[in-house]
Protein backbone atom coordinates (compact mmCIF):
# COMPACT_ATOMS: atom_id res chain seq x y z
CA UNK A 1 0.00 0.00 0.00
CA UNK A 2 1.53 3.32 -1.20
CA UNK A 3 1.55 5.97 0.86
CA UNK A 4 2.11 9.74 0.54
CA UNK A 5 4.44 11.68 2.61
CA UNK A 6 2.00 15.51 2.82
CA UNK A 7 -1.17 14.09 1.06
CA UNK A 8 -3.18 11.58 -0.78
CA UNK A 9 -5.47 13.94 -2.25
CA UNK A 10 -4.39 16.97 -4.52
CA UNK A 11 -6.75 19.72 -3.72
CA UNK A 12 -8.34 21.55 -6.80
CA UNK A 13 -7.84 24.94 -5.01
CA UNK A 14 -6.04 27.79 -5.98
CA UNK A 15 -2.96 29.03 -3.67
CA UNK A 16 -3.20 32.31 -4.38
CA UNK A 17 -7.20 33.35 -3.96
CA UNK A 18 -8.30 30.14 -2.60
CA UNK A 19 -10.93 29.67 -4.47
CA UNK A 20 -11.80 26.53 -6.45
CA UNK A 21 -9.83 25.97 -9.53
CA UNK A 22 -10.13 24.14 -12.77
CA UNK A 23 -6.09 24.63 -14.14
CA UNK A 24 -3.47 22.58 -13.08
CA UNK A 25 0.37 23.04 -13.33
CA UNK A 26 1.27 21.02 -16.97
CA UNK A 27 4.65 20.55 -15.19
CA UNK A 28 4.14 18.99 -11.55
CA UNK A 29 0.16 17.97 -12.18
CA UNK A 30 0.09 18.30 -9.01
CA UNK A 31 -1.58 22.35 -8.28
CA UNK A 32 -4.43 23.96 -9.75
CA UNK A 33 -4.73 27.39 -10.17
CA UNK A 34 -8.02 29.37 -11.10
CA UNK A 35 -6.11 31.58 -13.86
CA UNK A 36 -2.81 32.04 -15.71
CA UNK A 37 -2.22 35.53 -13.85
CA UNK A 38 -2.09 33.35 -10.35
CA UNK A 39 -0.23 30.33 -11.63
CA UNK A 40 2.20 33.17 -12.79
CA UNK A 41 2.05 35.50 -9.37
CA UNK A 42 3.31 32.22 -7.51
CA UNK A 43 5.52 30.89 -9.55
CA UNK A 44 8.43 32.14 -7.81
CA UNK A 45 6.98 30.09 -4.25
CA UNK A 46 5.81 27.09 -6.56
CA UNK A 47 8.85 26.60 -8.85
CA UNK A 48 11.07 24.79 -5.67
CA UNK A 49 8.46 22.31 -5.69
CA UNK A 50 7.80 21.95 -9.58
CA UNK A 51 8.65 18.56 -10.39
CA UNK A 52 6.56 15.83 -12.23
CA UNK A 53 6.78 13.00 -9.46
CA UNK A 54 5.68 13.04 -6.15
CA UNK A 55 7.00 11.33 -3.13
CA UNK A 56 5.67 7.95 -1.64
CA UNK A 57 6.80 5.64 1.19
CA UNK A 58 6.99 2.27 2.40
CA UNK A 59 8.18 0.33 4.81
CA UNK A 60 9.96 -2.22 2.31
CA UNK A 61 11.79 0.95 -0.11
CA UNK A 62 10.99 4.20 2.97
CA UNK A 63 10.85 7.07 0.29
CA UNK A 64 10.48 7.02 -3.51
CA UNK A 65 9.15 9.03 -6.52
CA UNK A 66 6.72 7.97 -8.96
CA UNK A 67 6.01 9.95 -11.98
CA UNK A 68 2.58 12.24 -11.75
CA UNK A 69 2.19 12.71 -15.74
CA UNK A 70 3.33 11.02 -18.79
CA UNK A 71 7.17 12.56 -18.59
CA UNK A 72 8.50 12.69 -22.47
CA UNK A 73 11.99 11.23 -23.94
CA UNK A 74 14.68 13.99 -23.49
CA UNK A 75 12.49 15.54 -20.72
CA UNK A 76 14.58 16.93 -17.82
CA UNK A 77 12.66 15.92 -14.23
CA UNK A 78 14.97 17.32 -12.03
CA UNK A 79 17.73 20.22 -11.59
CA UNK A 80 19.58 20.21 -8.25
CA UNK A 81 22.57 21.89 -6.47
CA UNK A 82 24.51 20.11 -4.30
CA UNK A 83 23.51 20.01 -0.30
CA UNK A 84 27.50 19.54 0.14
CA UNK A 85 30.27 19.02 -2.33
CA UNK A 86 33.86 17.96 -1.45
CA UNK A 87 36.78 15.39 -1.93
CA UNK A 88 36.35 11.33 -2.08
CA UNK A 89 36.87 9.69 0.89
CA UNK A 90 39.62 7.82 -0.81
CA UNK A 91 41.86 10.29 -2.70
CA UNK A 92 45.22 12.00 -2.52
CA UNK A 93 45.54 15.83 -1.86
CA UNK A 94 43.14 17.63 -4.01
CA UNK A 95 42.73 21.15 -3.72
CA UNK A 96 39.96 22.01 -0.94
CA UNK A 97 38.71 24.93 -3.16
CA UNK A 98 37.64 24.27 -7.04
CA UNK A 99 38.78 20.16 -5.85
CA UNK A 100 41.28 19.45 -8.68
CA UNK A 101 43.67 17.36 -8.24
CA UNK A 102 47.17 18.25 -6.77
CA UNK A 103 51.09 17.21 -8.45
CA UNK A 104 53.71 17.16 -5.35
CA UNK A 105 55.85 21.29 -5.62
CA UNK A 106 53.04 22.47 -8.08
CA UNK A 107 50.38 23.56 -5.15
CA UNK A 108 50.05 26.73 -2.74
CA UNK A 109 48.86 26.68 1.22
CA UNK A 110 45.83 28.55 1.96
CA UNK A 111 47.82 31.25 3.98
CA UNK A 112 45.76 30.92 6.69
CA UNK A 113 45.14 27.43 7.73
CA UNK A 114 47.54 25.36 5.30
CA UNK A 115 45.20 23.06 3.26
CA UNK A 116 46.43 22.52 -0.02
CA UNK A 117 45.08 24.88 -3.06
CA UNK A 118 45.74 24.89 -6.63
CA UNK A 119 45.32 29.10 -6.97
CA UNK A 120 45.48 31.90 -4.69
CA UNK A 121 41.71 32.36 -5.29
CA UNK A 122 40.86 28.63 -4.09
CA UNK A 123 41.24 29.81 -0.56
CA UNK A 124 38.55 32.19 -0.67
CA UNK A 125 36.33 29.65 -2.24
CA UNK A 126 32.58 29.27 -0.18
CA UNK A 127 33.14 25.69 0.56
CA UNK A 128 36.63 25.62 2.24
CA UNK A 129 35.14 28.57 4.77
CA UNK A 130 33.97 26.67 7.62
CA UNK A 131 36.91 24.07 7.60
CA UNK A 132 38.99 26.61 7.41
CA UNK A 133 37.93 28.50 10.62
CA UNK A 134 37.93 25.23 12.36
CA UNK A 135 41.54 24.47 11.57
CA UNK A 136 42.99 27.34 12.44
CA UNK A 137 41.67 26.67 15.89
CA UNK A 138 42.88 24.11 16.62
CA UNK A 139 46.30 26.19 16.70
CA UNK A 140 48.75 24.81 13.65
CA UNK A 141 48.40 24.82 10.37
CA UNK A 142 48.05 21.76 8.34
CA UNK A 143 51.30 20.42 6.37
CA UNK A 144 50.47 18.09 3.71
CA UNK A 145 53.63 16.36 3.13
CA UNK A 146 53.30 13.47 1.16
CA UNK A 147 50.74 13.28 -1.88
CA UNK A 148 50.42 9.10 -2.01
CA UNK A 149 46.86 7.27 -2.50
CA UNK A 150 44.84 7.56 -0.22
CA UNK A 151 46.14 10.73 1.79
CA UNK A 152 44.50 10.20 5.46
CA UNK A 153 43.70 13.51 6.18
CA UNK A 154 41.80 13.48 3.07
CA UNK A 155 38.88 10.66 4.62
CA UNK A 156 38.22 13.09 7.21
CA UNK A 157 37.54 15.96 4.79
CA UNK A 158 34.05 15.70 3.67
CA UNK A 159 32.45 14.54 6.85
CA UNK A 160 33.86 17.43 8.57
CA UNK A 161 32.20 19.73 6.03
CA UNK A 162 29.01 17.61 6.53
CA UNK A 163 29.73 18.17 10.45
CA UNK A 164 30.28 21.85 10.31
CA UNK A 165 27.10 22.26 8.45
CA UNK A 166 25.23 22.30 12.02
CA UNK A 167 27.00 25.79 12.34
CA UNK A 168 27.48 27.64 9.31
CA UNK A 169 24.00 26.23 7.54
CA UNK A 170 21.71 25.13 9.57
CA UNK A 171 18.75 24.44 7.39
CA UNK A 172 21.19 22.04 4.89
CA UNK A 173 22.23 20.56 8.19
CA UNK A 174 18.88 19.49 9.25
CA UNK A 175 18.01 18.35 5.23
CA UNK A 176 21.13 16.17 5.50
CA UNK A 177 20.00 14.68 8.84
CA UNK A 178 16.94 12.84 7.02
CA UNK A 179 18.76 11.33 4.59
CA UNK A 180 19.60 7.54 5.18
CA UNK A 181 22.92 6.38 7.19
CA UNK A 182 22.06 2.94 7.48
CA UNK A 183 24.05 3.22 10.55
CA UNK A 184 22.78 -0.58 11.85
CA UNK A 185 23.80 -2.11 8.85
CA UNK A 186 26.87 -0.67 8.89
CA UNK A 187 27.69 -1.44 12.58
CA UNK A 188 30.95 -4.12 12.87
CA UNK A 189 31.29 -4.07 9.16
CA UNK A 190 35.20 -3.91 7.91
CA UNK A 191 33.78 0.43 6.68
CA UNK A 192 32.71 0.68 9.72
CA UNK A 193 36.19 -0.26 11.34
CA UNK A 194 37.86 1.65 8.79
CA UNK A 195 35.87 4.68 9.58
CA UNK A 196 35.69 4.34 13.25
CA UNK A 197 39.40 4.49 13.14
CA UNK A 198 40.47 6.44 10.14
CA UNK A 199 37.51 9.40 10.69
CA UNK A 200 35.82 9.00 13.65
CA UNK A 201 38.85 8.69 16.28
CA UNK A 202 40.85 10.62 13.97
CA UNK A 203 38.59 13.93 13.91
CA UNK A 204 38.50 14.86 17.48
CA UNK A 205 42.27 14.01 17.82
CA UNK A 206 43.94 15.73 14.69
CA UNK A 207 41.81 18.81 14.89
CA UNK A 208 41.91 18.85 18.89
CA UNK A 209 38.24 19.02 19.28
CA UNK A 210 37.44 16.12 21.92
CA UNK A 211 34.40 16.72 23.15
CA UNK A 212 32.76 18.46 20.20
CA UNK A 213 31.25 15.38 18.71
CA UNK A 214 30.96 11.84 19.66
CA UNK A 215 32.18 8.56 17.77
CA UNK A 216 28.11 7.87 16.66
CA UNK A 217 27.68 11.39 16.01
CA UNK A 218 30.31 11.31 13.48
CA UNK A 219 29.89 7.76 12.00
CA UNK A 220 26.32 8.30 10.95
CA UNK A 221 27.29 11.52 9.02
CA UNK A 222 30.45 9.17 7.23
CA UNK A 223 27.46 6.51 6.18
CA UNK A 224 25.11 9.37 5.19
CA UNK A 225 28.03 10.43 3.21
CA UNK A 226 28.93 6.45 1.51
CA UNK A 227 24.94 6.36 1.20
CA UNK A 228 23.65 9.06 -0.67
CA UNK A 229 27.46 10.35 -2.14
CA UNK A 230 26.76 10.83 -6.16
CA UNK A 231 30.01 10.53 -8.16
CA UNK A 232 30.91 13.97 -10.23
CA UNK A 233 33.50 13.68 -12.87
CA UNK A 234 33.61 17.41 -13.54
CA UNK A 235 37.66 17.04 -11.78
CA UNK A 236 40.38 14.67 -11.78
CA UNK A 237 40.50 12.34 -9.49
CA UNK A 238 36.32 12.89 -9.41
CA UNK A 239 34.71 14.48 -6.52
CA UNK A 240 31.42 13.90 -4.27
CA UNK A 241 28.18 15.59 -3.82
CA UNK A 242 25.12 14.85 -2.19
CA UNK A 243 21.78 15.98 -2.72
CA UNK A 244 18.62 16.41 -1.33
CA UNK A 245 15.64 15.44 -3.52
CA UNK A 246 18.36 13.24 -6.07
CA UNK A 247 18.90 11.36 -2.60
CA UNK A 248 15.24 9.77 -2.73
CA UNK A 249 15.89 8.49 -5.95
CA UNK A 250 15.33 4.59 -5.98
CA UNK A 251 18.14 2.30 -7.39
CA UNK A 252 17.46 -0.32 -9.79
CA UNK A 253 20.07 -2.00 -12.45
CA UNK A 254 17.64 -1.34 -15.18
CA UNK A 255 16.91 2.24 -14.38
CA UNK A 256 14.71 4.70 -16.39
CA UNK A 257 16.78 7.85 -15.66
CA UNK A 258 19.96 9.04 -16.40
CA UNK A 259 21.97 11.36 -14.47
CA UNK A 260 24.52 14.55 -15.72
CA UNK A 261 25.81 17.02 -13.76
CA UNK A 262 26.23 20.89 -15.13
CA UNK A 263 30.27 22.67 -15.37
CA UNK A 264 28.29 24.42 -11.58
CA UNK A 265 27.96 20.89 -10.14
CA UNK A 266 24.54 20.68 -9.92
CA UNK A 267 22.78 17.40 -10.81
CA UNK A 268 20.48 16.76 -13.80
CA UNK A 269 18.17 14.08 -14.06
CA UNK A 270 16.58 13.22 -17.18
CA UNK A 271 14.94 10.64 -18.82
CA UNK A 272 16.12 9.15 -22.01
CA UNK A 273 13.13 7.33 -23.11
CA UNK A 274 9.55 8.22 -22.09
CA UNK A 275 8.09 7.12 -18.83
CA UNK A 276 4.22 6.71 -18.38
CA UNK A 277 2.48 7.81 -15.40
CA UNK A 278 2.29 5.99 -11.84
CA UNK A 279 5.81 4.38 -13.13
CA UNK A 280 8.60 4.66 -9.86
CA UNK A 281 11.87 7.01 -11.22
CA UNK A 282 15.30 4.97 -10.30
CA UNK A 283 18.64 5.81 -11.35
CA UNK A 284 21.40 3.26 -10.77
CA UNK A 285 23.66 3.53 -7.74
CA UNK A 286 26.05 0.63 -8.90
CA UNK A 287 27.91 0.07 -12.71
CA UNK A 288 25.00 -0.86 -15.08
CA UNK A 289 28.04 -2.06 -17.29
CA UNK A 290 29.05 -4.80 -14.70
CA UNK A 291 27.97 -8.51 -14.34
CA UNK A 292 25.17 -8.69 -12.03
CA UNK A 293 27.87 -10.33 -9.47
CA UNK A 294 29.44 -7.57 -9.28
CA UNK A 295 26.50 -5.09 -8.76
CA UNK A 296 25.11 -7.46 -5.96
CA UNK A 297 28.95 -6.94 -4.51
CA UNK A 298 28.97 -3.22 -4.32
CA UNK A 299 25.87 -2.46 -3.68
CA UNK A 300 25.87 -4.68 0.00
CA UNK A 301 29.40 -3.06 0.36
CA UNK A 302 28.96 0.68 -0.18
CA UNK A 303 25.02 1.09 -0.12
CA UNK A 304 24.24 -1.67 2.89
CA UNK A 305 21.12 -3.46 0.55
CA UNK A 306 20.97 -6.69 -1.25
CA UNK A 307 19.16 -5.55 -4.95
CA UNK A 308 15.93 -7.23 -6.06
CA UNK A 309 15.50 -5.01 -8.94
CA UNK A 310 13.61 -7.33 -12.12
CA UNK A 311 17.05 -7.30 -13.56
CA UNK A 312 19.16 -9.21 -10.48
CA UNK A 313 16.22 -11.44 -10.14
CA UNK A 314 16.77 -12.75 -13.70
CA UNK A 315 20.05 -14.48 -14.09
CA UNK A 316 19.80 -14.36 -18.32
CA UNK A 317 19.84 -10.67 -17.92
CA UNK A 318 17.14 -10.48 -20.55
CA UNK A 319 18.44 -13.29 -22.25
CA UNK A 320 21.54 -11.35 -22.95
CA UNK A 321 23.80 -13.64 -20.91
CA UNK A 322 25.58 -10.57 -19.92
CA UNK A 323 27.26 -12.83 -16.74
CA UNK A 324 27.03 -15.83 -17.69
CA UNK A 325 30.20 -18.53 -19.30
CA UNK A 326 30.13 -20.97 -22.16
CA UNK A 327 29.98 -24.62 -20.78
CA UNK A 328 32.00 -25.57 -23.67
CA UNK A 329 35.15 -23.48 -22.09
CA UNK A 330 35.01 -26.41 -19.10
CA UNK A 331 34.29 -29.69 -20.93
CA UNK A 332 37.17 -31.57 -22.62
CA UNK A 333 35.01 -31.89 -25.82
CA UNK A 334 33.51 -28.70 -26.18
CA UNK A 335 30.92 -29.62 -27.91
CA UNK A 336 28.16 -27.98 -25.63
CA UNK A 337 26.77 -24.66 -26.45
CA UNK A 338 24.51 -23.54 -23.47
CA UNK A 339 25.39 -20.71 -20.97
CA UNK A 340 26.84 -21.57 -17.33
CA UNK A 341 24.92 -19.60 -14.34
CA UNK A 342 24.61 -19.73 -10.63
CA UNK A 343 22.44 -22.59 -9.24
CA UNK A 344 21.81 -20.19 -6.32
CA UNK A 345 20.74 -16.78 -8.15
CA UNK A 346 21.80 -15.63 -4.81
CA UNK A 347 25.00 -16.90 -4.61
CA UNK A 348 27.30 -15.81 -7.33
CA UNK A 349 30.24 -16.93 -5.22
CA UNK A 350 28.96 -20.82 -5.54
CA UNK A 351 28.63 -23.79 -8.35
CA UNK A 352 28.11 -22.85 -11.63
CA UNK A 353 25.60 -24.89 -14.11
CA UNK A 354 24.66 -24.85 -17.47
CA UNK A 355 21.31 -24.03 -18.67
CA UNK A 356 21.75 -26.86 -21.90
CA UNK A 357 23.10 -30.08 -20.45
CA UNK A 358 23.48 -29.45 -16.73
CA UNK A 359 27.06 -29.53 -15.81
CA UNK A 360 28.28 -27.64 -12.67
CA UNK A 361 31.57 -26.21 -12.10
CA UNK A 362 32.30 -25.27 -9.00
CA UNK A 363 33.10 -21.69 -7.74
CA UNK A 364 36.22 -22.09 -7.45
CA UNK A 365 37.05 -22.75 -11.37
CA UNK A 366 34.65 -19.98 -12.03
CA UNK A 367 36.60 -17.52 -10.34
CA UNK A 368 40.12 -19.05 -11.46
CA UNK A 369 38.50 -18.08 -15.50
CA UNK A 370 36.75 -14.40 -14.09
CA UNK A 371 39.87 -13.11 -12.77
CA UNK A 372 42.98 -13.86 -15.37
CA UNK A 373 40.25 -12.75 -17.37
CA UNK A 374 39.91 -9.09 -15.54
CA UNK A 375 43.29 -9.01 -14.70
CA UNK A 376 44.30 -9.50 -18.70
CA UNK A 377 41.86 -6.76 -19.52
CA UNK A 378 43.01 -4.51 -17.31
CA UNK A 379 46.72 -4.93 -18.36
CA UNK A 380 46.06 -4.93 -22.05
CA UNK A 381 46.62 -1.81 -24.55
CA UNK A 382 42.84 -1.06 -25.55
CA UNK A 383 43.74 1.50 -27.82
CA UNK A 384 44.99 -0.72 -30.21
CA UNK A 385 43.16 -2.89 -32.43
CA UNK A 386 45.39 -6.13 -32.45
CA UNK A 387 45.08 -6.69 -28.51
CA UNK A 388 41.78 -6.30 -28.25
CA UNK A 389 41.01 -8.95 -31.05
CA UNK A 390 43.76 -10.83 -29.44
CA UNK A 391 41.59 -10.74 -26.48
CA UNK A 392 38.35 -11.42 -28.24
CA UNK A 393 40.01 -14.78 -29.71
CA UNK A 394 40.97 -15.89 -26.43
CA UNK A 395 38.34 -15.05 -23.93
CA UNK A 396 35.41 -16.19 -26.48
CA UNK A 397 36.07 -20.03 -25.87
CA UNK A 398 35.14 -19.11 -21.85
CA UNK A 399 32.40 -15.86 -21.99
CA UNK A 400 29.49 -15.65 -22.96
CA UNK A 401 29.94 -13.26 -26.56
CA UNK A 402 27.57 -10.90 -24.20
CA UNK A 403 29.78 -10.91 -21.09
CA UNK A 404 31.04 -8.05 -19.15
CA UNK A 405 34.51 -8.12 -20.21
CA UNK A 406 33.90 -8.83 -23.97
CA UNK A 407 31.22 -6.10 -24.34
CA UNK A 408 34.10 -3.80 -22.67
CA UNK A 409 36.38 -4.52 -25.37
CA UNK A 410 33.80 -4.70 -28.29
CA UNK A 411 33.16 -1.00 -27.20
CA UNK A 412 36.69 -0.24 -27.33
CA UNK A 413 36.70 -1.68 -31.00
CA UNK A 414 33.92 0.06 -31.82
CA UNK A 415 36.41 3.38 -31.32
CA UNK A 416 39.64 2.13 -32.37
CA UNK A 417 38.60 0.86 -35.76
CA UNK A 418 38.99 3.46 -38.29
CA UNK A 419 39.13 6.07 -35.26
CA UNK A 420 42.51 7.74 -34.96
CA UNK A 421 41.32 10.59 -37.21
CA UNK A 422 38.85 11.69 -39.34
CA UNK A 423 40.55 10.74 -42.27
CA UNK A 424 41.80 6.78 -40.73
CA UNK A 425 38.45 5.62 -41.58
CA UNK A 426 38.11 6.51 -45.16
CA UNK A 427 41.37 4.13 -45.25
CA UNK A 428 40.28 1.09 -43.47
CA UNK A 429 39.40 -1.82 -45.78
CA UNK A 430 35.68 -2.56 -46.01
CA UNK A 431 35.24 -5.63 -44.53
CA UNK A 432 36.83 -3.49 -41.29
CA UNK A 433 34.32 -0.98 -41.69
CA UNK A 434 31.39 -4.02 -41.86
CA UNK A 435 32.86 -4.73 -38.66
CA UNK A 436 32.62 -1.47 -36.78
CA UNK A 437 29.19 -1.24 -38.03
CA UNK A 438 28.12 -4.74 -36.55
CA UNK A 439 30.09 -4.19 -33.41
CA UNK A 440 27.94 -1.22 -32.65
CA UNK A 441 24.67 -2.47 -33.59
CA UNK A 442 25.04 -5.19 -31.28
CA UNK A 443 26.36 -3.01 -28.68
CA UNK A 444 22.98 -0.66 -29.55
CA UNK A 445 20.96 -3.77 -29.06
CA UNK A 446 22.38 -5.18 -25.83
CA UNK A 447 22.53 -1.70 -24.38
CA UNK A 448 18.50 -1.05 -25.38
CA UNK A 449 17.70 -4.70 -23.13
CA UNK A 450 19.71 -4.30 -20.15
CA UNK A 451 20.44 -0.09 -19.67
CA UNK A 452 17.95 1.23 -22.20
CA UNK A 453 18.32 4.73 -19.91
CA UNK A 454 22.85 4.50 -20.39
CA UNK A 455 22.90 7.54 -21.98
CA UNK A 456 26.92 7.94 -22.33
CA UNK A 457 27.37 4.29 -23.30
CA UNK A 458 24.83 4.76 -26.28
CA UNK A 459 25.39 8.42 -27.15
CA UNK A 460 29.22 7.17 -27.86
CA UNK A 461 28.45 4.15 -29.87
CA UNK A 462 25.50 5.95 -31.98
CA UNK A 463 28.39 8.57 -32.86
CA UNK A 464 30.53 5.64 -33.74
CA UNK A 465 27.78 4.00 -35.72
CA UNK A 466 27.05 7.35 -37.57
CA UNK A 467 30.55 7.86 -38.41
CA UNK A 468 30.58 4.49 -39.65
CA UNK A 469 27.45 4.91 -42.32
CA UNK A 470 28.18 7.68 -43.23
CA UNK A 471 32.05 6.37 -44.52
CA UNK A 472 29.85 3.78 -45.74
CA UNK A 473 27.77 6.08 -47.41
CA UNK A 474 30.28 7.64 -49.21
CA UNK A 475 32.05 4.79 -50.97
CA UNK A 476 28.16 3.82 -52.19
CA UNK A 477 28.00 7.17 -53.64
CA UNK A 478 31.93 6.87 -55.16
CA UNK A 479 30.43 3.57 -56.71
CA UNK A 480 27.70 5.18 -57.86
CA UNK A 481 25.05 3.29 -55.77
CA UNK A 482 22.50 6.01 -55.48
CA UNK A 483 20.09 4.42 -53.71
CA UNK A 484 22.39 2.56 -51.35
CA UNK A 485 24.03 6.16 -50.61
CA UNK A 486 21.15 7.55 -49.43
CA UNK A 487 19.94 4.90 -47.02
CA UNK A 488 23.15 4.86 -45.38
CA UNK A 489 23.43 8.82 -45.07
CA UNK A 490 20.02 8.99 -44.03
CA UNK A 491 20.69 6.14 -41.28
CA UNK A 492 24.17 7.93 -40.19
CA UNK A 493 22.16 11.01 -39.39
CA UNK A 494 19.68 9.37 -37.83
CA UNK A 495 22.51 8.00 -35.43
CA UNK A 496 24.06 11.11 -34.92
CA UNK A 497 20.87 12.63 -34.41
CA UNK A 498 20.41 10.11 -31.55
CA UNK A 499 24.09 10.82 -30.30
CA UNK A 500 23.09 14.18 -30.29
CA UNK A 501 19.89 13.49 -27.81
CA UNK A 502 21.76 10.93 -25.77
CA UNK A 503 24.77 13.60 -24.83
CA UNK A 504 22.94 17.02 -24.98
CA UNK A 505 23.38 17.45 -20.88
CA UNK A 506 27.01 16.50 -20.98
CA UNK A 507 29.33 19.16 -19.12
CA UNK A 508 31.75 20.92 -21.48
CA UNK A 509 34.58 19.53 -19.63
CA UNK A 510 33.80 15.49 -20.51
CA UNK A 511 34.79 14.15 -23.64
CA UNK A 512 31.13 13.58 -24.53
CA UNK A 513 30.31 16.85 -24.67
CA UNK A 514 32.78 17.31 -27.48
CA UNK A 515 31.46 14.11 -29.15
CA UNK A 516 28.01 15.55 -29.31
CA UNK A 517 29.44 18.79 -30.58
CA UNK A 518 30.66 17.23 -33.45
CA UNK A 519 27.99 15.17 -33.93
CA UNK A 520 26.03 18.22 -34.77
CA UNK A 521 28.53 19.77 -36.84
CA UNK A 522 28.08 16.17 -38.93
CA UNK A 523 24.44 16.35 -38.76
CA UNK A 524 24.17 19.48 -40.70
CA UNK A 525 26.63 18.34 -42.95
CA UNK A 526 24.59 15.23 -44.01
CA UNK A 527 21.30 17.30 -44.12
CA UNK A 528 22.75 19.25 -46.68
CA UNK A 529 24.13 16.42 -48.76
CA UNK A 530 20.42 14.67 -48.67
CA UNK A 531 18.73 18.38 -49.33
CA UNK A 532 17.19 18.21 -46.05
CA UNK A 533 15.91 21.77 -44.65
CA UNK A 534 15.30 23.02 -41.54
Amino acid sequence: MLEEEDSDRIEKICPVCKKEATKRCSRCALVYYCCVEHQQQDWKKHKTTCHPFKIFSNEQYGRFLVATRDIKAGEIILKESPLLHGPAQITGPVCVGCLQGLEENKYKECERCGWPVCKKSCQDHPAHQAECKFTIARGSKISIQHFYVPHPTYQCLMPLRCLLLAESDPARWEALLRLESHEDERRGSEQWRNDREGVAKLIPRFFKCENKWDEDEILRVVGIVQVNGHEVPLTEPSSVAIYNMASMLEHSCRPNLSKSFTNRGEIMIWAPNAIRRGERLSICYTDVMWTTGNRLEHLQQTKMFRCECERCNDPTEYETYFSALRCSGFQTDGKCKGYLLPVDKDQWTGDWRCLRCSKEVTGAAVGKILERARIDLEAMQKHREDHCNKYMKHYSKWLAPNHQFLVDVKISLSQVIGGNNPEAIKKIPYDKLMNKIKICQDLIALFEKICPAEARAFGATRFELHAALAELGRRSTESNNSAAAAVQLEDSLHNAEECIRMLLHEPSVLMESKICAQARVNAQTLKTLLGIKE
